[in-house]
């Protein structure tokens, strides 16, 4: 499940969330900014709710909630997941969060990468969609950079925690030749 990259053989692997990892998905659940341009407002974020949430996360039909791995520091360094899968037309969307330490060092890349195989040969998909803020350039870039195109705007489809609405994205992967 490695996946390599670029010149610096960054690579991840994905793998079954553990009790060890509660603190990571914690941090980045509570970390508000983040979750805004994941699009997504947490109803709670006292412990109990964030277990309910992994739970979740972990029983979703079809879907896929799993710990990203950076192999070389033998960490975890984020999770990726597929959900509101739709299993006659074999699609699903897809997402990543990683840790503030993983960033820009080419590891979302690859994760993207590893999440689009995982997708097509252990979910069966056949398209990844995503949806992306307009101002979320980083996650845009990645997200295009590992075959994904626009296929839309959606105007003010998202209101952050403080009331502010945002245009966000629409992003489809077909995977039948990834």
């Amino acid at each position: 499940m490695r996946q390599e990259i670029g010149s610096d053989q960054a690579r991840v692997t994905f793998r079954e969330v553990r009790d060890e990892d509660l603190p990571l998905l914690f941090e980045l659940r509570r970390d508000l900014p983040l979750q805004s341009l994941l699009l997504t407002v947490p109803d709670a974020l006292d412990d109990a709710s964030l277990h309910a949430w992994v739970a979740r996360r972990r029983e979703d039909p079809g879907g896929m909630f799993r710990m990203i791995v950076d192999t070389a520091a033998g960490e975890a360094i984020g999770y990726t997941q597929v959900s509101q899968v739709h299993r006659k037309n074999r699609t699903g969307y897809g997402g990543i969060s990683l840790a503030g330490k993983a960033r820009g060092r080419g590891l979302g890349q690859a994760t993207l990468r590893e999440l689009v195989r995982v997708a097509r040969e252990e979910l069966g998909l056949i398209k990844l969609l995503s949806e992306v803020r307009v101002d979320n350039f980083a996650a845009l870039r990645l997200n295009l950079s590992v075959g994904y195109r626009v296929v839309g705007t959606l105007e003010a489809h998202f209101t952050d925690s403080l009331g502010d609405t945002h245009d966000v994205l629409l992003l489809e992967r077909k995977l039948k030749n990834a």
